[in-house]
Order: structure tokens, then C-alpha cells, then sequence
């Protein structure tokens, strides 16, 4: 927790610096007055150093991210005031401004544009806005979800609690997928396509089993440990993204070891700021060049030895569900954010449709539902391409249309007893 005293050293380093100021003005280093005057212009000149060290020491050394506030909020004040003194003084001077002081002037000003930009841009980021990214880098993107993601006992994001067992006369629709399932840069979670579809079947139990960056193996593996402990499946709809594949490209670890690195090796300050840690991404990070055309190497991901791993794991995807008794439904969601007339990605879901009829497992693509629409549209801003609240309130139309069709053909409910809740252990 951030002490007091970090804080306290930069009002004294302002006190210290500004009395320093005024003393230069009446009494100029190069011709000092007194004896006195002299004296307490060179211990000014050794405090405000080291004030400002001791509050910068907590910057580096511990993040502190009110400190930096404190900090970026005083400097405009800062820099206003010494340009005033300045100009104050310059007006005092008989002799004509030389270059020095023109530059000094100028320099001032720039302080005083390039300080005030700072400190609102990090008020405004810090405390105003409030949305995502793709990736989630940013400190802004980490607080959204501090703010609007709370988790069920069993540590999914939801507002219902689950059990093991399939209630006494009930459905079951377990939803499985990553930050598309999930809803990531959807505040509230209702708005999500599987909550707006809960209030339509109260005689369904409606499960969202997802997080933020699962692939497909990721996916297989959970489910496994699931059955291990005995979690009733009974229509169970796999949300696919084109990019659950990406794990199986050769380049994945290192490009993702790039971006951490560079993520964790980012600046102090930058770790302290809000705005900018937001733009050391959008600067730094975002162009990576598999950050910067991270979605074009899903392409190569669709052919050849790669595609036949994933046709592989998605097979034991659907093994592991009908083991346990369930039925499997897959939704493809296409990448919104490549939306128009020439969308790059058609064969991709013409594989995948094709895949998925030679094994016999319902697939709805919903690259139909949203072909039309311009990716402004459907996507949460222009620096993230999940499904906005729109896209999501269109894919549970579609999704629930789907489902009502395809389990009135699966109309035997898995019914079990005992109820009991799932543990956190199990996430």
C-alpha cells in the first residue's frame, strides 16, 4: 500500500523547487546578494533533488500508481507557474531578449501544453473510460474487468450459481468457449448471448463454461476434467472462434513470449500510468507484427498438417461429450472485425462446414446473421473485435432459434439428482 511520505516529497520538492524560483528571481545565482541569500540558493538547489528522487524512487521501485497521479496533476501547475514567473521576470530586464531567453520561453510553453496533456489524459483514462481491447494489455483493459466481470462459486463469469447435476425434469444447454463465450467487452454479463437466451426456457439450465484466451486443446483438456468429476452433460454447444486453432501454429509461443516480454519489460511509469501504459501499447506492443496481423495467421492455420491436428481435437471434443451422454452443437462465430464484400476468411468456414457435416454434428455458422453489417457495427470499439451487445443480442436469436430445433430432435433429458455445488477447483 502507498505510504504518505512518497506524496509528501513532491509537495516539499514543489515547496523547495518554487522557493528556489523566487529566490533566483530576486537574487540571481551568478551575483548573490548576501552571504544568507547565497547559502540557502545552493541548499534549495541540493533539496529539490532530492525530494523529487524520493518520490520517484516510489514510482520505480513500487508502481505506485497514486503517486504518479499526484505527480502528473501537479506538473501543469507546475509548469504554468514557472512560465508566469518567467515572463514576469523577462519583463523586468532592460536589455533586449536574446536567443536564450526566446528558447526558454518557448520551451516553457511546450511544458505547459505537453503537462496539462499528460495529466488529463491520465484522469481520463484512469477514471473515465471504461472499455477493452483485443488482447488485454492495457491496465485500462485489466480494471474493466476487475469492474464488470464477478464469477460464480465456480469461478465462471455469471450471475447463477451451477450444480453437478442436471435438475429433476430440466434441460441442460452447457455453453463452452473463450472471451467470445465469455463476453468479454460486454459490461453486463445479461446482455451476453447465453443470458439473453436463459429467460426465454426457464426450464433450462444454462451454463457458461468459458475464459478469456482458451483454445481448442484447452477446451478438450477442461472437459475431460469435468467428466472426471462427474459434471452431467446434456446438450452441450461448443462456441468456436477461427482462432481456437492458433495453439497448433509453429510460431505461437515465441510471438506470444515476444508481446509478454515486451509487456513486462514496458517502462516503470508506464506500468504506473493509465494513459501511458495505453500508449506504449498502441505504440510499442500493437506493432508487433504478430500483434499487428494477428488474425491473417489463422490462414495458414486451415491447411495441410495443422488442419488435420485440429480436425483431430475437435473429434475428441466431441468424443468427450457424447462419453458422458451429451449431445454436441457447434456456433462459429466469424471474425467480425473483417466483415464486407471481399471477407478473407470464407474458406475457413467452408472447411468448417464441411467438417462438421462428415461427422454428423449440428453446426450453425453465423457468418450469415452478421455478413451484411459493417464491423463498426458489431464490435465493442475499434481496438477490440469481440461481439458487442448488438451482435450478441443477434447471435442469441439465432443461437436460440438453433437450439430449440436441434434438441426437440435430442428430447431425452439427462436427468439426475442430488444436487451439489461445483467447486472452485474445478474451474
Amino acid at each position: 500500500m502507498t505510504t504518505p511520505n512518497p506524496i509528501i516529497a513532491l509537495l516539499l520538492a514543489a515547496v523547495l523547487g518554487n522557493t528556489l524560483m523566487f529566490q533566483l528571481w530576486a537574487a540571481p545565482l551568478i551575483a548573490p546578494r548576501t552571504l544568507r541569500q547565497r547559502l540557502l540558493v545552493w541548499l534549495l538547489l541540493a533539496l529539490v533533488p532530492l525530494a523529487v528522487l524520493w518520490a520517484g524512487r516510489e514510482i520505480y521501485h513500487n508502481r505506485s500508481e497514486n503517486v504518479l497521479l499526484a505527480a502528473l496533476l501537479y506538473l501543469p501547475l507546475q509548469a504554468v507557474f514557472t512560465t508566469v514567473i518567467f515572463f514576469r521576470y523577462n519583463r523586468r530586464c532592460v536589455t533586449p531578449a536574446g536567443w536564450g531567453r526566446l528558447l526558454t520561453g518557448n520551451v516553457l510553453l511546450l511544458l505547459v501544453l505537453s503537462t496539462s496533456l499528460l495529466a488529463a489524459g491520465e484522469v481520463y483514462f484512469r477514471f473515465f473510460y471504461d472499455t477493452t481491447d483485443s488482447f488485454a494489455y492495457t491496465k485500462v483493459t485489466q480494471r474493466w474487468t476487475q469492474r464488470h466481470y464477478r464469477r460464480n462459486q465456480a469461478t465462471f463469469r455469471d450471475d447463477v450459481e451451477y450444480s453437478f447435476r442436471v435438475a429433476p425434469g430440466k434441460r441442460r444447454v452447457s455453453f463452452f468457449g473463450d472471451s467470445f463465450t465469455a463476453g468479454h467487452g460486454i459490461k453486463n454479463v445479461g446482455d451476453r448471448f447465453a443470458n439473453r437466451i436463459r429467460p426465454l426456457h426457464p426450464d433450462w439450465e444454462i451454463h457458461v463454461i468459458a475464459g478469456n484466451g482458451l483454445d481448442t486443446g484447452a477446451e478438450v483438456d477442461f472437459l475431460k476434467t469435468l467428466n472426471g468429476l462427474g459434471y452431467e452433460m446434456d446438450q452441450v454447444v461448443l462456441v468456436y472462434c477461427l482462432n481456437d486453432v492458433n495453439d497448433l501454429l509453429p510460431d505461437w509461443e515465441p510471438v506470444l513470449q515476444t508481446a509478454g516480454g515486451r509487456k513486462i519489460n514496458r517502462p516503470p511509469i508506464c506500468e504506473a500510468s493509465y494513459f501511458l501504459d495505453l500508449l506504449y501499447h498502441r505504440l510499442v506492443i500493437a506493432r508487433i507484427p504478430w500483434v499487428r496481423n494477428y488474425f491473417s495467421f489463422v490462414l495458414d492455420a486451415y491447411r495441410g498438417a495443422t488442419w488435420e491436428k485440429q480436425q483431430e481435437r475437435l473429434r475428441s471434443l466431441r468424443d468427450t461429450v457424447e462419453s458422458r451422454g451429451g449431445k454436441l452443437i457447434v456456433v462459429t462465430f466469424p471474425f467480425l472485425h473483417a466483415l464486407g464484400p471481399e471477407y478473407p476468411y470464407q474458406f475457413v468456414h467452408d472447411e468448417l462446414n464441411a467438417f462438421w457435416r462428415k461427422e454428423s454434428v449440428p453446426h450453425l455458422d453465423l457468418l450469415p446473421v452478421f455478413k451484411e453489417m459493417s464491423p463498426r457495427q458489431i464490435t465493442v470499439n475499434r481496438f477490440d473485435a469481440h461481439p458487442n451487445e448488438l451482435a450478441n443480442e443477434l447471435a442469441a436469436k439465432a443461437i436460440d432459434k438453433y437450439l430449440v430445433r436441434q434438441m426437440r430432435i435430442n428430447s431425452q433429458p439427462a436427468v439426475g439428482a442430488n444436487q451439489s455445488q461445483l467447486s472452485p477447483q474445478s474451474r
